[in-house]
């Protein structure tokens, strides 16, 4: 019986678990394997303590990689020509900007459904029998919370766009946990294109 409710509690977790999938990807075919030296992580929004979560998060993940805040100030990135400055003063190679899409809520019918389930019974002759009642479970509205990240990986020199994907996450719990989804996302897809080794 624990091995069932287990089972049960472990299913209805992963139910309940953010997921991010890539909903679609652009690999630029003449830039081959992406191998830089030095990356600045960069998350384009208005929330200063998103963007710092977000770029922390991409630098533990990528090696030899800097947040942007440590480098670039709030005018720095209203200012594209004072931002390209110094970030190539800074030697970096390449760039990964992830932009806040949107944050949307959608809501799901989930129709109820009648089954029947066997119920144990007494006739009035003393004897015990089965029989079956009809059990109704009720519909129910299901709320999501669906969030989409465009991210694009830039070659500073020329500012060139050499990979870019939108990825959507399903009711995250964290900030620094979605941004792990879509890293993760996002590498298995670059693996996947052979963008990356």
């Amino acid at each position: 019986m624990r091995l069932i409710r287990s089972l049960v509690c472990l299913a209805v977790l992963a139910a309940c678990a953010p997921t991010t999938e890539v909903l679609n990807s652009w690999a630029d075919p003449s830039a081959g394997q992406v191998r830089f030296k030095k990356v600045l992580n960069v998350c384009a929004c208005k929330d200063e303590a998103m963007r710092r979560t977000v770029e922390d998060q991409l630098t533990k993940r990528i090696t030899g990689s800097t947040p942007s805040y440590t480098v670039l100030s709030e005018d720095d990135l209203r200012d594209r020509d004072a931002a390209r400055a110094k970030v190539e003063a800074g030697g970096y190679d390449g760039a990964v900007v992830m932009v806040l899409v949107s944050v949307d809520r959608t809501q799901t019918y989930v129709p109820g459904t009648a089954y029947a389930v066997p119920a144990p019974y007494s006739s009035m002759w003393g004897g015990w029998g089965y029989g079956y009642s009809t059990y109704y479970d009720p519909g129910y509205v299901d709320t999501d919370q669906l969030v989409d990240f465009n991210t694009n990986v830039y070659q500073v020199q020329g500012a060139k766009l050499i990979w870019a994907s939108r990825t959507q996450t399903t009711d995250p719990t964290s900030v620094g946990s979605m941004v792990d989804e879509i890293i993760s996302a996002n590498i298995s897809e670059m693996k996947r294109q052979k963008v990356l080794e």
